[in-house]
């Protein structure tokens, strides 16, 4: 098993957290891959502490985007599963092994997430995102919205590279969204497991804050790019109100993101 965080300008706790959390899981057979991009802050002193042979740490010398850090976290991954986490994220203990167990079961599968628990910079639960379980309502809630969750998410790595793995840059954190459709367009199967194995934190420096009207921009070209041609009516109105969302302030849309498709409960395993 290989776990890929990719990090820039890493927070001083959030990151040792997101790194822990992997180093903890119950499933012990893994190598943890940190892929860090140059910035004003580095990750080698975060690390220096933890002195587990699991580590691999790559500080790439000149700056790329997201999308290269990615693809270059799957081309270190000696594994042909790969889970993904992001740096300012938490792992349940028990993620990579219910995942894991999942994968070996359902070899038709090709990606995996889980449902996210959201929480504030403090760790206190803002509330759930739940997604779709099953491979055919992940398909139909792709035209919609991104029923994957990118920290969450574990795939196949052959299938990834073999369908051209991450390249979607124009928007940024799009990209995922963009590898999902892809998949799905060429008949590959995408699931989730019901329960809440990841939490998410939203806090002011983290990509959506930061980022939240390119991520929107991204993900209404990548719909009409995949769906537009035969796009439901229920798509179509989603849609709508992701162009209205453009019209409002950042912060009033940062809200509504928090709240939109969150709920104040984990839906039921």
């Amino acid at each position: 098993m290989s776990v890929v965080i990719c990090v820039i300008d890493p927070h001083p706790v959030y990151f040792p957290m997101a790194v822990r959390s992997i180093l903890d899981q119950t499933l012990r057979e893994l190598e943890l891959i940190i892929i860090e991009e140059p910035s004003s802050a580095s990750a080698a002193p975060l690390l220096a502490d933890i002195h587990d042979a699991r580590l691999r740490h790559f500080a790439h010398p000149t700056r790329t985007t997201l999308v290269e850090q990615r693809n270059r976290g799957i081309e270190h991954a000696r594994a042909e599963l790969i889970a993904v986490l992001d740096a300012d994220d938490v792992a349940e203990p028990e993620r990579l092994a219910k995942q894991y167990a999942y994968m070996q079961a359902h070899p038709e599968v090709a990606v995996l997430g889980t449902q996210l628990q959201l929480i504030d910079p403090q760790g206190n639960t803002l509330g759930y995102r739940n997604y779709p379980t099953e491979p055919k309502a992940v398909t139909a809630a792709l035209e919609r919205y991104n029923p994957i969750g990118q920290p969450a998410v574990m795939y196949r790595k052959s299938v990834v590279q073999g369908a051209g793995a991450y390249r979607y840059s124009r928007y940024p954190a799009t990209e995922d969204y963009e590898l999902w459709c892809r998949l799905s367009v060429l008949g590959l199967l995408l699931a989730n497991l019901p329960e809440p194995l990841v939490r998410y934190r939203i806090h002011p420096g983290g990509m959506k804050t930061q980022k939240l009207r390119g991520i929107l921009l991204g993900t209404i070209e990548l719909k009409e790019q995949y769906f537009g041609q035969h796009m439901s009516p229920r798509g179509k109105l989603r849609l709508l109100g992701e162009r209205a969302l453009l019209r409002l302030p950042p912060p009033l849309v940062l809200w509504l993101f928090v709240r939109m498709g969150t709920s104040t409960q984990a839906s039921a395993p």
